[in-house]
């Protein structure tokens, strides 16, 4: 008789992970959105696109670089001035953020975690070579 594998232990033979995520209520159809594109990114195969940064809720957007494995993230803690957004770039697997701030325009904390995101990219590839680490 022929073993039948779990749906979980075929979608991880196709590099996916089912995750848990508590967010806010009024976040979880963006962040059911987000993943949805993840998946069918996934499935079309890699692509020259640039990560582009998606709103997750009121307060926060993000933007992930499925290449380096690395996520920048950007927080309105509703502090005023230079204090009001945070951002912070990570890597999956790292615990401590590679690059993180502040400042008082979303603009700028854009701009400022996507050069920290470049950085690393760039960092990244001269360490391995031009091949991803994962390949």
């Amino acid at each position: 008789m022929r073993e039948r594998r779990s749906p979980s232990r075929s979608r991880q033979t196709h590099g996916l992970r089912k995750v848990t995520v508590f967010v806010p209520e009024n976040s979880a159809e963006g962040i059911r959105q987000f993943a949805r594109e993840l998946c069918a990114r996934h499935q079309a195969g890699p692509s020259s696109e640039a990560p582009e940064w998606r709103v997750v809720s009121p307060s926060a957007e993000l933007m992930v670089s499925p290449e380096c494995r690395a996520r920048c993230a950007i927080r309105d803690t509703g502090a005023s001035g230079r204090k009001r957004f945070h951002w912070a770039v990570t890597v999956l697997g790292q615990s401590r953020p590679i690059a993180a701030g502040r400042t008082g325009e979303l603009a700028e904390a854009r701009s400022l975690a996507e050069v920290a995101l470049r950085d690393y990219t760039a960092d990244r590839r001269e360490l391995f070579g031009g091949q991803s680490r994962d390949a």
